[in-house]
């Protein structure tokens, strides 16, 4: 495909200049008539870099039911021969075909962080910390109650570390199962973007965010909730927000529908996925999203500035002390 990088495709009345990717030359001289000269009513188009890159205009011209003649140049280049009458016709379409194709090849994608090591690690980390939870609430039925996310004890009582320890409490074995497999499913894929211990510890963080938002919204009516999918919406936010926050074309700037598209996709899955089930709390679910999605952008914005906390498996750390350090204040305030 043909990418525009000068003002207009260049035609005189003997020769039309390409400026293809890779040009055979770069210097004024490329403006010479072009060897062999084309004979009397015939227009030559060119020079481009490669039989391949012709042939693309020729396909143009093609579609339009004309004909071309593909003449190697006598010093380097490709040109198409074409009756000198359909000129004026075969520019506009040409210019056409440029502007539809201005931003094609895409983009390559940019590589994701490889941090092998870590995330399977990882997954398996917050699949014990969900079991071992679990298994806690059954032998201690008072543990539920303690780490509930309670919008009047929060604020009301203070207790501001609640939104985290609900996170880690589960309603039944049903509830703990879907949270642990569609929390490793958006696990795996935040952790192969942002690196696993930045991936956790936003993860979390996406959680409580989400969690205190949701019991400020019903507050100052009661309302309590607890599980893990707050913060699994929340990744499915930071996904969003690392998309929204990446680097765009100058055209793809210019355009709404470039930063809607990964935003509308994440809006697609939060309806498909978030809102089933009798007892779930729908709005949890949104409010994760919702927090997830500038903590996205924050983890874009860190690794353009540190690219190696993608591989800091220190930071696995962080989520594992924040919730070590809610439950450390909720036993101490309740003991």
């Amino acid at each position: 495909m043909l990418r525009q990088d000068s003002p207009s495709l260049m035609l005189s009345t003997a020769v039309a200049i390409d400026f293809p990717v890779n040009p055979v030359a770069e210097t004024t001289d490329q403006f010479a008539e072009p060897q062999p000269a084309p004979p009397p009513g015939v227009f030559a188009i060119g020079p481009y870099a490669s039989p391949k890159r012709a042939r693309e205009h020729g396909l143009v011209i093609l579609a339009m039911r004309l004909t071309y003649e593909l003449v190697d140049g006598e010093q380097g280049g490709y040109y198409l021969w074409v009756d000198e009458a359909e000129k004026d016709a075969i520019y506009d379409q040409l210019a056409k075909y440029q502007r539809e194709n201005k931003n094609w090849p895409p983009r390559p994608l940019t590589a994701l962080p490889s941090d092998a090591p870590a995330s399977p690690l990882s997954l398996v980390g917050y699949a014990l910390v969900l079991i071992i939870m679990f298994a806690a609430q059954s032998a201690w039925p008072r543990f539920t109650e303690l780490g509930v996310s309670i919008n009047t004890k929060i604020f009301d009582g203070g207790q501001w570390q609640l939104p985290m320890t609900a996170l880690t409490l589960h309603g039944g074995l049903d509830h703990v199962i879907s949270n642990l497999v569609s929390g490793i499913c958006f696990g795996f894929l935040i952790n192969r973007i942002f690196g696993a211990g930045l991936a956790w510890t936003l993860f979390v963080l996406s959680g409580y965010v989400g969690n205190v938002l949701n019991a400020w919204f019903y507050w100052p009516e009661y309302h309590g909730s607890l599980g893990a999918s707050t913060a699994i919406f929340g990744a499915l936010g930071m996904l969003v927000g690392h998309a929204l926050a990446g680097r765009f074309s100058p055209a793809e700037r210019a355009s709404l529908k470039h930063r809607a598209i990964p935003l509308g996709a994440g809006i697609i899955i939060l309806l498909l996925t978030g809102f089933s089930g009798g007892n779930t709390d729908v709005l949890a679910h949104v409010w994760g999203f919702v927090a997830g999605i500038p903590l996205g952008a924050l983890g874009y914005y860190l690794l353009s500035r540190w690219p190696d906390l993608s591989r800091s498996k220190s930071l696995l750390v962080v989520p594992l002390l924040l919730i070590a350090l809610a439950w450390g204040i909720t036993v101490a305030m309740n003991g």
